[in-house]
């Protein structure tokens, strides 16, 4: 009896044990559940959040009206292809500088273009020849734009930040110095451009609202763009004001204005707009070389005189591009070139006569012939494309 009194009064207090311990746990399970289900939100959240940020990009400067990629799905992307040398900590800022970095950050925050892509040549950052202090990459560049997008925002009337502006760009380390005409063309077709229309231009050239058009450009459509120049008053507030902020405000002696080639010279031209399935795999590296004064055949680069037009030449021998036309009254760019004319260059090749073409100067030696375009001039200058579509059906989609 003793043992069973025993036994039954051990059995309520453990039973009660077992149930605080039930209990407990339980407690403790519901909260972790409740935790997780909670971190598990604030993350589908903050997700969502991105995602919609990324979608709506950084409106500012322009208009919050405009769409962006994503609210349509069969828009054409389009990519922004250009170059730029590499600086060093060292190396002494020049004005012009500072102009291409205005303009990488008026096309970069442009929301009609969706990946800018910078050629970055001239890197020093794998030599281990070259001491610390000296070498520059593509991770200084994104230092250095960095800096310029926050001076950028703090001396301009926007506090939109939700978005960094510099997600949209892709450098790429270039070894080899400045690239030739053809190798602008096939960095332009490689695959860390991932916009089915590629804008190439110097990379001096801003784009405004206009550029939007470029969307609806026709697959067997070269369009070559002559700058508007530089005027107070024909460029727009929202893409002048990357050149007031970051290149003026360190040099107020530059000049004022650029000349508009577009209306002066339809003999030359800084931008190339195509799509990039249409001419994949359809480049000669031999089109965009040029005899030299030895007869040897050298490739050209963009600052040369009649560069553009010899390389004009080679575009058209792709055979899916049909109609050559200079957009330059209905897609504007801009040229943020007010300070001393600068060329980061290979050196000006000495050209062969025999082939080639002097201008009204004699001593301004033109790459040689072939030369594209259907445009006649009556001087010995290189023939140019057409402002008007040659094509009945006309060069953009409705």
């Amino acid at each position: 009896m003793m043992l069973h009194h025993r036994s039954s009064s051990i059995q309520p207090s453990s039973r009660r044990k077992v149930i605080l311990s039930l209990f407990v746990i339980g407690f403790f399970l519901g909260v972790t559940f409740f935790s997780h289900q909670l971190e598990n939100n604030l993350d589908h959240q903050l997700l969502d959040t991105r995602n919609n940020a990324l979608r709506l990009s950084s409106s500012f400067p322009w208009s919050s009206a405009h769409s962006t990629i994503d609210d349509v799905d069969d828009v054409k992307k389009m990519s922004y292809v250009t170059s730029f040398w590499a600086k060093t900590p060292q190396t002494k800022i020049h004005p012009h500088r500072r102009e291409i970095e205005a303009a990488l950050l008026a096309n970069i925050y442009n929301p009609h273009i969706d990946q800018v892509v910078v050629f970055l040549d001239g890197v020093t950052s794998g030599d281990d020849n070259v001491e610390e202090e000296f070498k520059s990459s593509c991770v200084h560049f994104h230092q250095d734009m960095a800096e310029i997008n926050r001076q950028f925002l703090q001396r301009s009337a926007s506090s939109n930040t939700r978005v960094d502006p510099m997600s949209k760009v892709t450098c790429v380390n270039v070894i080899t110095g400045q690239p030739t005409y053809h190798q602008m063309f096939f960095n332009a077709l490689s695959n860390v451009v991932t916009g089915d229309i590629v804008i190439m231009a110097n990379a001096d050239m801003a784009f405004d609202d206009s550029i939007s058009k470029a969307r609806k450009l026709k697959e067997d459509v070269l369009l070559v763009l002559g700058t508007r120049g530089f005027s107070m008053d024909a460029i727009p507030v929202s893409t002048r004001q990357f050149y007031d902020i970051i290149a003026r405000a360190e040099n107020q002696q530059l000049k004022d204005s650029v000349l508009d080639q577009c209306k002066v010279n339809p003999r030359t031209w800084d931008t190339w707009i195509f799509h990039k399935e249409a001419i994949q795999g359809q480049l000669q590296e031999e089109h965009f070389q040029r005899p030299n004064i030895y007869d040897e055949m050298v490739p050209f680069y963009m600052n040369e005189n009649g560069a553009e037009n010899a390389a004009l030449w080679a575009m058209e021998q792709c055979p899916s591009l049909a109609t050559t036309y200079n957009a330059c009254d209905e897609v504007l760019s801009w040229s943020f070139h007010l300070s001393a004319k600068t060329h980061h260059s290979q050196g000006q090749t000495i050209w062969s006569r025999g082939n080639g073409g002097v201008g009204r100067n004699p001593n301004s030696v033109f790459v040689p012939k072939p030369w594209g375009g259907s445009e006649r001039t009556k001087w010995k200058s290189p023939p140019y494309p057409p402002k008007w579509c040659e094509r009945e059906n006309g060069c953009f989609f409705d």
